[in-house]
C-alpha cells in the first residue's frame, strides 16, 4: 500500500470535492487506504482543510468508508464466542462518530468504577449496591435516560457517556458494565419489550430487578410479575433470560434503525441494515 504524504492527501480530499462524480470510486478506495494506513493524519488534515464545515460529498464518502469497514469489525466482534459488550458497545458507536475509540468508553467507565468502590465495598448485599449505583448515576451524576430517541445519536453509548443522557439501553449497559467491573452477576434481561438490569447472587436469596427509564428503581420478580399481567400477556419463564452482548448489540442497532425509518434516511438504513443481519448470522 503507497503511502501517501500530506500534500498528496490533502490533493486528494481536494479532488473528492471537486470530482467524486467523475472519479468517485477510484478516489473512494485510494482514501479508504490512507485512512487504514494513517488515520491520524487524514483527521488532522480534515481539520486543517475544512475549519467550519467540510462538503457533503466529502463527509459522504469518508462516513462510507468508516461504516464498511465496520461491517468487517462487526463480523469478527459476531464470530465470537462470548464477545466483549464494551467492545460491542464502542464498535456500534462508530456509526454516528466514526472516531470512536475503545478508550472513549473504558476511560469514563474507569474514572466511575474508581468514584464508586468505596461506596460498593460498605454494600452488604445486592439491594444496597443496585441502590448505590442508582443514587450515583441518577443523583450525583446526573444522568438522564431519555424517554423517547428522535435523534439517532443518543443511541451511541458513548455520547451518553459525554452527555450523561441517552436511550435507556445505554442507562442500563452502564450498570452491566461498571458491574462487571467488580465481578458482579449482572445482566439485562428483555420483559416484553421493557429492558430491566438484574442483579442474582447465590448467597443473596431474591433476584433484583432495575428500570433503566425509572431512575433505577428497584423492581422483584413479583413487580415483574404483575407488570406483565398489566399488559396483558401470558407470563413465559424466558423473559428472565439474559440477554447475551450480541443480542444487546443487535438491539443498540435495531433503535437505530426506528429512528431513522421515521426519517426515511435510506443511505443510513442500507448499512443499519447489513449489520443487524451480520448479527444475526
Amino acid at each position: 500500500m503507497q503511502t501517501l504524504g500530506q500534500e498528496e492527501l490533502r490533493a486528494l480530499i481536494k479532488l473528492l470535492e471537486t470530482e467524486s462524480e467523475n472519479y468517485g470510486s477510484v478516489l473512494k478506495s485510494a482514501l479508504a487506504d490512507a485512512i487504514k494506513n494513517n488515520p491520524n493524519q487524514v483527521q488532522r488534515i480534515m481539520e486543517e482543510e475544512f475549519q467550519t464545515s467540510a462538503p457533503r460529498a466529502v463527509l459522504n464518502t469518508l462516513e462510507e468508508i468508516c461504516w464498511e469497514d465496520l461491517s468487517h469489525a462487526l463480523a469478527r466482534f459476531s464470530a465470537k464466542i462470548n464477545p466483549d459488550l464494551e467492545e460491542g458497545l464502542s464498535l456500534v458507536s462508530k456509526f454516528t462518530s466514526p472516531t470512536t475509540a475503545r478508550g472513549d468508553i473504558a476511560a469514563p467507565l474507569d474514572k466511575m468504577a474508581t468514584d464508586l468502590r468505596p461506596i460498593l465495598l460498605n454494600a452488604k448485599n445486592y439491594a444496597e449496591i443496585a441502590a448505590a449505583m442508582g443514587h450515583y448515576f441518577f443523583s450525583i451524576k446526573g444522568i438522564t435516560a431519555l424517554q423517547t430517541n428522535l435523534d439517532v445519536r443518543d443511541i451511541s453509548f458513548t455520547r451518553f457517556l459525554r452527555k450523561r443522557s441517552g436511550s435507556s439501553l445505554c442507562v442500563a449497559c452502564l450498570y452491566v458494565c461498571l458491574g462487571q467491573r467488580y465481578g458482579m452477576d449482572i445482566a439485562l434481561v428483555d420483559l416484553a419489550g421493557r429492558v430491566l438490569v438484574n442483579m442474582r447472587k447465590s448467597s443473596y436469596p431474591e433476584i433484583l430487578f432495575i428500570d433503566p427509564l425509572d431512575n433505577g428503581k428497584i423492581l422483584t420478580e413479583a413487580d415483574c410479575r404483575r407488570y406483565i399481567q398489566t399488559r396483558h400477556i401470558e407470563w413465559n419463564d424466558e423473559f428472565l433470560t439474559p440477554l447475551s452482548s450480541r443480542q444487546i448489540i443487535r438491539r443498540f442497532i435495531a433503535n437505530m434503525i426506528y429512528v431513522l425509518n421515521k426519517l426515511r434516511d435510506e443511505r443510513r438504513l442500507k448499512y443499519l441494515r447489513e449489520y443487524l443481519e451480520i448479527l444475526k448470522g
